[in-house]
């Protein structure tokens, strides 16, 4: 291993887990392609939209695409494999906040082409196809794996900014969870079963500023709950959050360790012995959701 290098899920964190990058990832899945779209319906300043853009073309999420335009040719984008890949978190993603963040105008249906019916998302094992969440799970971190303190280096905290009003992009609950880095890596440890402060410090290297007003930002949510003893325990809202993670890390796995970055961790299923990789399925049907098969929210 080289020094001074993330491993897998650390650049899969510093890649994704940013409330813009995200937010410009839904609008490519809903269509939009051109920097007037995002412009527009994210309402995000030009600076801050095209360095989001050239980050997402350096790390192969996003392809230069051209198009005529008048007579004259101008650069769109399109999502690459790899930027198609994050499907599964995205919907993850808006299935946790339909459920679980009340709003004045509620987000559109998850509806299952196969069956034609507004569904849930069930989060299944593909090795043994077994229902799983974070109790039926354990997190194994690799000997001598890499830890998350090159982050705040690596990826310096960017400003949060005001989220969108339209209300396809208003997603204020699911963007404090994986909108933002350290809030990503403090709720996944929550998941493995980490409680006390000091506990949380010491796996994930952050500092104690950093890791207290997280943790204050989750209790408000109501992700987690303080104890008497002083330890932060998930609540059922911060549990249901474990698809959302869980999707971070394959899609780290498959792409950030495909191009050499170090296995840090793993989540395996206790029932079949796996590392976990994860299957959408309807609730209704029962089938398998394909990225194909699940019909994205309306842009409009």
């Amino acid at each position: 291993m080289r020094p001074q290098e993330l491993g897998a899920v650390g650049r899969g964190l510093g890649l994704l887990a940013d409330t813009w990058t995200l937010l410009i990832l839904q609008r490519a899945f809903l269509g939009v392609s051109r920097y007037a779209g995002w412009r527009e319906t994210l309402n995000i300043s030009d600076a801050t939209l095209s360095a989001r853009l050239r980050g997402l073309v350096d790390a192969g999420l996003l392809e230069p695409r051209s198009y005529a335009d008048g007579g004259r040719e101008r650069r769109g984008y399109a999502l690459t494999e790899r930027g198609g890949d994050i499907w599964k978190l995205l919907i993850c993603t808006w299935d946790w906040e339909k459920t679980w963040v009340p709003r004045e105008v509620p987000l559109p249906e998850i509806v299952h082409r196969d069956c034609g019916r507004p569904t849930r998302v069930r989060v299944c094992c593909a090795a043994c196809g077994r229902a799983v969440g974070p109790r039926d799970t354990e997190v194994e971190r690799e000997p001598g794996a890499p830890g998350l303190d090159l982050l705040a280096r690596r990826h310096p905290r960017r400003t949060r900014g005001t989220l969108p009003v339209d209300p396809l992009s208003f997603l204020p609950g699911a963007m404090e969870i994986i909108g933002d880095r350290w809030g990503a890596a403090v709720l996944g440890a929550a998941l493995a079963g980490i409680r006390a402060f000091t506990c949380f410090a010491h796996e994930l290297g952050i500092s104690p500023e950093v890791l207290s007003d997280r943790l204050r930002r989750f209790v408000a949510l109501g992700v987690l709950s303080r104890s008497g003893d002083g330890e932060y325990r998930l609540t059922d809202k911060g549990r249901a959050s474990f698809p959302i993670h869980a999707c971070l890390v394959e899609w780290s796995h498959r792409w950030c360790g495909g191009d050499g970055a170090p296995i840090d961790l793993t989540i395996r299923h206790r029932a079949c012995g796996q590392p976990l990789c994860v299957r959408l399925d309807c609730e209704q049907c029962g089938r398998a959701f394909a990225r194909d098969s699940v019909t994205p929210p309306p842009s409009g």
